[in-house]
């Protein structure tokens, strides 16, 4: 294969930047561990939000995804996706969008209480329906212990002639507090194994569940899913800084970075201000000594990126602004207008700030 090369001359401003060479590695990966561990895969797309990248996955006819709202649901319905998850709690207020959504597509919804049980009467095409089950990690879902309120609810949902059918969800949000493969293994292992025992406590037939899990860490880094029928990843197309920190990913499988040009140096201070701030980056961040880091700045290479480069990172932000620690010897070299390359803390809300647009390299 030819090698790249960027014209870098082209960026006049903060642009954020996907290595499709990086991604398209990262796809197949998740797509051969999930074959070998014989569980379907359904991307999670509210990382990328882009049909560009959408369409690396596979046929969009042939690929089963997730999306985390109604408007993504409709993006991809509209570029010919047809299995299509919302893997967020159920809203009555979306009722109208849900009914026209499954009219045209093989729709799922979430729910976690009695309640959602009025909007799915009121569905005039059948849907699944998933009923999210929270093992450890506190955000939604009904508590694993619950299995007799699981149970009702499934027992309720599986009557309405609104419901294809019925399944179980799960998303092991708390991985992402772990550090290294045994810190991620305990969060998958309790994880499934409270799953586990949920689904053996139930009367309902576990023949007639569809069971769904996902997260980024514990599916880059775990081999197995017992229990599951399907895994649900989505930071994996690109990864970022906080995967990398967490140990989900190595630099060499961040497949995405923000291009911002230097508008301000302070030597006296060892920063320079990029244009290139919280609208870009969002706020999320992770802790380094102790402090927050909004982003890494990666060594610029003629096709892309490389390593990082060590004691460079993205450390303050504002509207538009973003303050930059760099290391003496950077700094003698670094004048107004040269380009840094940053590895953000979250990719989702850097492509989501974007509104899905990046430039493909």
């Amino acid at each position: 294969m030819a090698t790249k090369t960027v014209n870098w001359n082209t960026i006049s401003g903060p642009e954020v930047l996907v290595d499709s060479q990086k991604s398209k590695r990262n796809i197949e990966r998740m797509r051969a561990k999930a074959a070998h561990a014989h569980v379907a895969l359904r991307p999670h797309f509210k990382t990328h939000q882009s049909v560009t990248v959408g369409r690396w996955f596979g046929t969009p006819a042939d690929t089963p995804i997730a999306v985390s709202s109604v408007p993504m649901a409709r993006t991809f319905a509209d570029a010919g996706w047809q299995d299509i998850l919302i893997a967020i709690p159920l809203n009555p207020r979306q009722l109208p969008a849900y009914n026209r959504l499954a009219q045209e597509v093989k729709l799922g919804l979430t729910i976690e209480h009695d309640d959602a049980l009025k909007t799915l009467r009121s569905l005039q095409h059948p849907v699944d329906v998933y009923v999210e089950v929270d093992a450890g990690y506190g955000r939604t879902g009904i508590s694993w212990r619950q299995h007799e309120r699981i149970d009702a609810l499934l027992q309720q949902a599986s009557g309405l002639t609104s419901v294809r059918q019925v399944g179980l969800l799960l998303h092991a949000g708390n991985s992402y507090q772990m550090r290294g493969d045994s810190g991620i293994a305990q969060v998958h292992n309790e994880s499934l194994s409270r799953l586990a025992e949920l689904v053996e406590r139930l009367q309902f037939p576990r023949e007639q569940l569809r069971i769904s899990v996902g997260d980024t860490p514990t599916c880059s880094r775990m081999s197995e899913f017992p229990g599951a029928d399907e895994i649900r990843p989505g930071n994996y197309v690109f990864y970022d800084l906080m995967m990398q920190r967490i140990g989900a990913c190595d630099w060499q499988d961040i497949a995405l970075a923000v291009a911002c040009p230097v508008i301000a140096r302070y030597p006296e201070r060892g920063e320079v201000v990029i244009h290139g701030g919280a609208v870009h980056f969002s706020k999320d961040f992770v802790t380094i000594d102790g402090k927050p880091c909004y982003g890494q700045v990666m060594h610029m290479t003629a096709s892309g990126w490389a390593g990082p480069v060590i004691g460079a990172e993205l450390r303050g932000l504002s509207q538009e602004h973003g303050k930059v620690k760099v290391p003496d010897a950077m700094m003698k070299e670094l004048k107004l207008g040269d380009l840094l390359l940053i590895v953000p803390a979250h990719s989702c809300l850097v492509m989501d700030a974007a509104k899905g647009e990046c430039r493909v390299i």
